[in-house]
């Protein structure tokens, strides 16, 4: 039987429909592992003693490094304040794949004894990692550190033990590979990174603090969990992360802007604000950092505080603390 003219044009029509698809994934399982052009920072570690404290502060307080890169036996002595070895993590677990939260000490294997000033700089700033391959946007909020501060941070790193732990590791899945490939690309500083920031209780260095130091906003905003995209007004609440200790229940990250109805600490008194986070983790498996945060000083919680209270009342219901399970979820 012949196959008259439409018939032909049927097939062809089909064989694009198919062949399309199909390139699109091919070219994403080359594409997504391709090197990736930003500027290398200029920064160096110092060995001042006063600039490796200021690193130590950050690392393990308001920037949270240990809360990621700790193992897990070691969580218990972060939540009591304690400073833990910085030897790695569990990593993320994503809709498009797993990342390990490496070694953050100067292991030459595992660690970032190998890596250089400026690609670690790099990786924080522009989230490329020390392959020149961008990684998922886990760190974004860091892309507009200011230059002392992104050099107390590779002073404190130097400075530390060397010791072996998780080395990078990255496990993929084919949605992960199309994201990396179409969809994801360095994030970058909104504006010139300052040089320096005096730390003070004003709403100013508070704005620093939640919107880069602490990334209050990455946590504190919904979003869509295969881009990185924000979906909700920042710091509106509505993130979702699994429970471990509550399976098919998650905790959603609340409303921090002084809406009078929907915001979690519109009514809470300053010093009430700065008794909360100093009391630490009373939420046994709560995704928020409260070892890293409970070790900020009284002027950075106090400038947090003021900061959030300077918001634009958003109304936004995200329903109660922990919850069913419904939609995407992070960790």
């Amino acid at each position: 039987m012949r196959i008259g003219n439409v018939g032909r044009v049927l097939l062809v029509v089909v064989g694009v429909l198919v062949a399309v698809p199909a390139i699109a994934v091919v070219v994403a399982l080359v594409r997504y592992d391709r090197a990736r052009s930003v500027p290398m920072p200029d920064v160096h570690a110092v060995t001042d003693p006063a600039v490796i404290a200021r690193g130590r502060y950050l690392v393990y307080g308001p920037a949270r490094c240990a809360d990621c890169h700790t193992p897990d036996d070691a969580r218990p002595q972060l939540f009591k304040g304690e400073e833990v070895p910085l030897t790695g993590g569990p990593g993320e677990h994503t809709y498009i794949g797993t990342w390990s939260a490496p070694n953050l000490t100067p292991d030459p294997v595992t660690g970032l004894g190998r890596v250089s000033d400026g690609e670690i700089a790099r990786m924080l700033r522009y989230g490329v990692n020390r392959r020149g391959r961008i990684a998922p946007p886990f760190m974004d909020s860091y892309a507009n550190l200011a230059d002392d501060d992104l050099v107390a941070i590779l002073s404190y790193l130097r400075s530390i033990p060397s010791e072996t732990g998780t080395p990078p590791d990255a496990r993929i899945n084919l949605l992960g590979k199309i994201t990396l490939a179409y969809f994801l690309d360095p994030y970058a500083p909104t504006k010139t990174p300052p040089v320096h920031l005096a730390p003070d209780a004003s709403a100013a260095y508070g704005s620093y603090i939640a919107n880069t130091l602490a990334g209050c906003r990455t946590c504190h905003t919904a979003r869509n969990l295969e881009t990185g995209a924000y979906t909700s007004p920042p710091f509106s609440g509505g993130l979702a992360f699994h429970s471990r200790l509550h399976p098919g229940q998650v905790y959603v990250s609340p409303n921090l802007t002084p809406d009078p109805a929907t915001g979690h600490i519109t009514a809470w008194p300053e010093d009430g604000f700065v008794a909360r986070f100093r009391a630490g983790l009373l939420i046994p498996d709560s995704p928020m950092p409260w070892g890293s945060f409970r070790r900020m000083s009284d002027d950075d919680l106090r400038a947090v505080y003021r900061y959030l209270q300077s918001l634009a009342p958003v109304h936004h219901v995200v329903g109660p603390v922990l919850q069913a399970e419904h939609g995407q979820a992070a960790g």
